[in-house]
């Protein structure tokens, strides 16, 4: 009964929704990504590092997640989501805890200098944005283009772990490119809730958003394809290709969605260097 009660309340349910409601999402993409730039740019990865960056993530997704579930306006308007995080806010705040335990055990084992000093400098422009764009501390209102920040950051978590070499700095940006497209995108089919809910939201500043945003998907698409045949990276590319690819099939068809299934799906377009992984014959 409880189980059925819960399910009404956050709206139609299925369990591919659980990663991106409990903001496993983010951690898992910026995991993937990481990986794909290491192994294709040849760089050093180190496990205690990768474990930090997924528990920092994760920490701050579950942050923005009860924050944005402390100044909800209008419930009737809210995405399933985030209707899940007010009904299990007390499961969210033990996820944060173990979080925070974990990071702070990672930390007391220690990490490698450079990977630490990189790590400060991104965590205090990740602040930053989070004055600027998601808690109005700085201005009255959060200043619009939030989601550019996310997949701007995701490329620095990368960094933070990877370090800047002349062969990681185009993937990086490939990165932040996707990811802010994902973001975008999750935008576009938000946009009713986001007018109510979500002053920063790209939804309205951006009126033509929904009919730019296919184009540029076509053109994303066309430059990771290109950089595909004609980098060394090949399968690394490739990969991004079919990731924008995806999106842009995602975003055209995104009404035939709920909110909370094009967010899922967004998200599930950009684990395509695991699906690769499997292609032995497309060295990342």
């Amino acid at each position: 009964m409880t189980g059925n009660i819960a399910i009404r309340q956050t709206g139609v349910f299925r369990w591919w929704f659980l990663p991106s409601w409990m903001g496993l999402d983010a951690p898992c993409v910026v995991s993937v990504w990481t990986w794909a730039i290491s192994r294709a740019a040849g760089l050093t990865w180190p496990s205690r590092a990768a474990a930090t960056m997924f528990l920092v993530v994760w920490s701050i997704y579950l942050s923005d997640r009860l924050f944005d579930v402390a100044r909800c306006k209008d419930w009737s308007h809210a995405t399933g989501r985030l209707r899940f995080g007010r009904r299990y806010q007390p499961l969210f705040l033990a996820c944060l805890a173990c979080a925070l335990a974990g990071i702070v055990t990672l930390l007391w084992n220690g990490l490698p200098a450079e990977v630490l000093w990189r790590g400060v400098y991104v965590a205090l422009g990740v602040a930053l944005h989070f004055l600027l764009f998601v808690v109005p501390l700085v201005f009255r209102q959060r200043l619009p283009g939030k989601e550019v920040g996310v997949g701007l950051f995701f490329a620095l978590g990368a960094f933070a772990c990877l370090g800047a070499t002349p062969r990681a700095i185009p993937m990086m940006a490939s990165v932040a490119l996707l990811v802010a497209y994902n973001c975008l995108i999750i935008a576009a089919r938000d946009a009713e809730s986001d007018l109510i809910n979500d002053p920063g939201a790209a939804s309205r500043w951006w009126k033509t958003m929904p009919r730019d945003l296919f184009w540029f998907g076509l053109l994303l698409t066309f430059v990771e394809a290109a950089a595909s045949l004609l980098a060394d990276e090949r399968g690394f590319f490739l990969a991004a290709a079919t990731a924008a690819a995806m999106l842009t099939a995602l975003h055209h068809a995104g009404r035939r969605f709920s909110g909370d299934a094009v967010r899922a799906l967004a998200d599930f377009a950009l684990f395509t260097p695991l699906a690769l992984l499997a292609m032995v014959f497309v060295p990342l």
